[in-house]
């Protein structure tokens, strides 16, 4: 696996873990009654750490007991297997809603870390927008939700493709992931009008690669929505 991607699994406690258990925290706090069991993370545009957020996330929240399923959505350019050390030639997401195959002959598991399970991209070629926005992946949405704790989605950035807009129909919450010192207000402005264009709930903002001095949080989250 990426050490330095998967900080919670390779460094347990550091403080930027610390960062990621008090989101996982947050997220709980606002998860009373089980409202956000089906998130979605996306960010406004590339490269802002989206991916790497989620599976760290991921990770804190089996940590926490909790029965977690990791969905690579990302199907254009998926990360999640090179996050993990997957192949990523292996059957995932695209595979199951064109061939109806099992979810549980798909998922993978991560050693000594048996609360959470992966479903990656998959390797069909496929429309991605025409993929998600079926009654397959409905479905499946509505499957996962008898089957896990948290079920956390991956997708491409907001403003890039109208994936994680066609996705955040069917999730409970949205969370947006903006890049300290490098994404701009206006595109900031302009994904969250997007979002709310599909009645997306946008239920958090995290800041990643926050320049930081000693003992300083790397990570803040924003629970108040819209901000």
């Amino acid at each position: 696996m990426d050490s330095l991607n998967l900080i919670t699994l390779s460094d347990p406690t550091s403080f930027i873990t610390e960062s990621y258990k008090l989101l996982r925290t947050n997220l709980n706090f606002k998860n009373l009654n089980n409202r956000y069991q089906v998130m979605l993370v996306t960010s406004a545009g590339k490269e802002e750490g989206k991916s790497t957020t989620i599976s760290n996330l991921a990770v804190t929240f089996a940590q926490a007991d909790k029965r977690v399923l990791l969905i690579d959505a990302d199907l254009r350019l998926p990360h999640i297997s090179t996050i993990f050390n997957i192949n990523k030639r292996k059957n995932g997401l695209s595979n199951m809603l064109v061939d109806e195959l099992p979810l549980d002959s798909l998922v993978n598991k991560i050693e000594n870390l048996e609360k959470l399970e992966i479903l990656t991209a998959g390797n069909k070629h496929v429309s991605p927008t025409e993929l998600l926005n079926s009654e397959a992946f409905e479905t499946f949405i509505k499957q996962c939700r008898e089957e896990y704790d948290v079920i956390l989605i991956d997708t491409p950035p907001v403003l890039s493709f109208a994936d994680a807009s066609i996705i955040s129909k069917v999730v409970d919450g949205v969370l947006l992931v903006i890049a300290a010192h490098e994404t701009k207000k206006a595109t900031i402005v302009e994904a969250k009008k997007n979002l709310d264009k599909v009645g997306a709930a946008v239920i958090g903002v995290i800041l990643t690669k926050v320049k930081f001095k000693k003992n300083a949080n790397y990570y803040r989250y924003n629970a108040e929505k819209g901000k």
